[in-house]
């Protein structure tokens, strides 16, 4: 849509009697919205015998970048050519001249174009087999007028012979029909999904079947499933058979969607572990919600001990996992270990053991229902010393939230309103007053900081994520040198921050305490990390207590920082003479799995 040009609007219509609806629009990018920074646009279409008038109201409301002078075209369906076509803008006529192709009608302006078969299939792959395919509709009046102030002009487009009566070619048999008898037997009902069946009727060209209010037509199977119903819920239905002489009368059935024994399993969940895996059964197969297929460790090689760890992706309340191994119980299937939970990788709880034989699913309760991000299943024992399953289901309890990590502004996404919001606060600490509430929710390592570690949750989400290829984990330390340790009044203090064996290095942050008696902020040069989005800021707590906070991350896939190497110049101005006495604090460096060094 951001190719889509700004000064044009199409719309389509199917006149029927009075219809209407209402365009909404927005800038499309920010949260402006949300401050009433948007627009609607009312288009009605009243159709009386073989009139018809379309009204396009003027827009009302405003957003940043919004385009008020376009061009209106548009396209009404028809099955035959109209008599007279008149528009009107505001209080002005507009003559309209019939063009007679496609092309006079792209290029002009003011202008109508009947096409009598318009074709679909223009965008092809020319010289491709599919490009030879026509594709037909009903015929098309194109009507464009040239461009207005959408916010101060009515438009009016009023065609008289209009005739819109499409052959239905359905339609073969004739002869009095018998309405069908369907059902909706228990193994055609599931959680989500209700599929009626019916046996066939003797003359019948299709069915129809009406739920809800919505019809649902030309039916030719003797079966239709109804999807994305809620679940345990009661649904009343009627069908009818139809052909050219006309339809049966109505016959009514009913259904009750069940309980999903799924509901509450947490889904979009990453596993890695800490042994290879066999090419063609990756982890991914044991949280894919598909049974069919499966995880093995390598063939060739005795992987336990081992670890699994699970990325939920969400933070939740722990309730349960279900461990579906192989049905026969043989190599892979896990036996005996430890489960810990964690809500940043690095610090781990235990939630208790198992000890498991056979091949029937397992299941592992959390009993204190903790809240994490993470699990990690250390595997002490299992068949053949391998590792597999078919599945493995992670519950949530039953009624609590799932929140996701680094969507600060609780939108139920990632996205850059998200990064905006922890760029406002990086630094902020638990006791300053805009703390408490969703900020600190945004906290994800809970250490009563927003961090590099808080914000790498959204960093590694934007511009398509980062890749999937697995990296060492994150090491190594930031070193903080002064030019020189005395300055006089008005000098200015530059501190040279350098790497020293970074490895995996993909966000960092660390707090510089500084007395604002003695020293000035005054810059930071970035001369090594040219690739990572600048986060930093000079923030006075609520303590009274003045800090900087360097802190940058990359977006999506770049760089790591590797190795030994200068990363950044700090610089301040002495207020007076001063001996330099900066201690940094809460140091920490980050990689793209969210595993997480301090220094």
């Amino acid at each position: 849509m951001s190719q889509w040009p700004k000064d044009l609007r199409i719309y389509e219509i199917y006149p029927q009697g009075k219809t209407s609806f209402v365009e909404y629009d927005d800038d499309g990018t920010t949260e402006a919205y949300r401050e009433g920074y948007s627009t609607v646009t009312r288009i009605s279409s009243e159709q009386e015998g073989d009139k018809v008038t379309v009204i396009i109201e003027p827009t009302e409301g405003m957003y940043d970048g919004m385009v008020k002078e376009r061009v209106t075209e548009l396209r009404i369906n028809v099955t035959q050519a109209p008599k007279s076509l008149v528009a009107r803008i505001g209080k002005k006529s507009v003559k309209l001249q019939a063009v007679s192709s496609r092309e006079a009608f792209e290029q002009g302006t003011d202008v109508y174009y009947y096409e009598e078969a318009p074709e679909l299939n223009r965008f092809a792959t020319q010289g491709s087999d599919f490009a030879s395919v026509q594709i037909r509709k009903n015929p098309v009046v194109h009507v464009k007028l040239h461009a207005v102030d959408v916010t101060a002009d009515r438009v009016q487009v009023e065609m008289k012979g209009f005739a819109f009566a499409p052959a239905d070619r359905l339609l073969k048999q004739t002869g009095a029909l018998q309405a069908p008898q369907a059902q909706i037997t228990d193994e055609n009902a599931g959680a989500y999904t209700l599929t009626p069946t019916w046996s066939p009727v003797a003359g019948a060209d299709y069915y129809v079947i009406e739920s809800e209010g919505m019809i649902y037509s030309t039916i030719r199977q003797n079966s239709f499933t109804f999807e994305d119903l809620k679940v345990e819920t009661d649904y009343s239905f009627r069908i009818r058979s139809v052909n050219a002489s006309g339809a049966s009368e109505w016959s009514s059935f009913s259904g009750k969607t069940k309980s999903d024994p799924l509901e509450f399993a947490i889904r979009g969940i990453k596993g890695e572990t800490s042994c290879p895996n066999q090419p063609g059964q990756p982890v991914r197969r044991l949280f894919n919600f598909d049974e069919t297929d499966a995880w093995h460790t390598e063939w060739s090689k005795a992987a336990v001990p081992f670890d699994l760890i699970i990325d939920l992706k969400s933070i939740n309340t722990l309730d349960r996992f279900d461990y579906l191994p192989r049905l026969d119980g043989g190599n892979g299937t896990l036996q005996k270990g430890e489960v810990f939970y964690s809500m940043d990788r690095t610090n781990w709880t235990s939630a208790g053991t198992f000890d498991w034989q056979g091949g029937d699913v397992k299941h592992f309760t959390f009993t204190t229902q903790p809240v994490a991000r993470y699990i990690k299943i250390a595997v002490s024992q299992a068949v053949g010393n391998f590792g597999s399953g078919r599945e493995l289901y992670v519950f949530r309890v039953p009624g609590t939230d799932t929140f996701i990590p680094g969507d600060i502004n609780n939108d139920k996404k990632i996205d850059h309103n998200d990064l905006t919001s922890y760029m406002n606060y990086t630094g902020l600490r638990k006791g300053d007053s805009d703390y408490e509430g969703y900020i600190s929710k945004g906290d994800l390592n809970e250490n009563g900081l927003i961090d590099a570690y808080d914000i790498s949750a959204v960093g590694i989400e934007l511009e398509s994520g980062v890749s999937s290829r697995q990296i060492p984990p994150v090491a190594g330390s930031l070193v903080i040198t002064p030019q020189k340790k005395t300055y006089r009044a008005g000098e200015t203090v530059t501190l040279e921050v350098s790497g020293k064996g970074l490895r995996s290095v993909n966000a960092f942050s660390f707090a510089l305490p500084y007395n604002p008696e003695e020293l000035e902020y005054l810059g930071i040069d970035t001369p090594g990390i040219e690739a990572m989005k600048n986060m930093t800021n000079d923030r006075l707590h609520t303590n009274g207590v003045k800090a900087l906070y360097p802190t940058f991350v990359n977006i999506g896939e770049q760089p790591y920082l590797e190795g030994d190497n200068q990363l950044l110049l700090i610089r301040f101005k002495a207020k007076k003479d001063y001996t330099y006495n900066l201690q940094p604090i809460d140091g920490m460096l980050v990689d793209k799995m969210m595993n997480a060094v301090t220094f």
